[in-house]
């Protein structure tokens, strides 16, 4: 996860337990090697822009290159079939689509 503002779009779409924010004070790599001490499997979700779509790609290659098994199907989900281009937008779009099914 990227920042503060998607931890609270998240929590605000009920989503539980750890929630990691990636720490711009640390490189990539660095903080890939403090997951993997941690965690053996990890859920990774960046933005759906391109910018994020690159996040996605080297944290998963840093990751799955330490032994970390990465599960990507969430990422994978909502980049095909929600259309937003960040986290953060997640819990606008989701009161959208509930409020046309409330609607129909």
């Amino acid at each position: 996860m990227e920042g503060r503002n998607d931890l609270r779009s998240l929590r605000r779409l009920k989503f539980g337990g750890e929630i990691i924010i990636l720490n711009r004070g640390i490189s990539l790599i660095e903080f890939s090697d403090t997951l993997a001490r941690k965690y053996r499997r990890v859920i990774l979700l960046t933005d759906f822009d391109a910018k994020g779509c690159d996040l996605e790609k080297r944290m998963n290659q840093y990751l799955t290159g330490i032994g970390v098994d990465i599960d990507l199907y969430l990422w994978n989900f909502l980049r095909k079939n929600v259309p937003v281009k960040t986290v953060e937008e997640l819990p606008s779009e989701y009161e959208r689509q509930y409020e046309k099914e409330l609607q129909a």
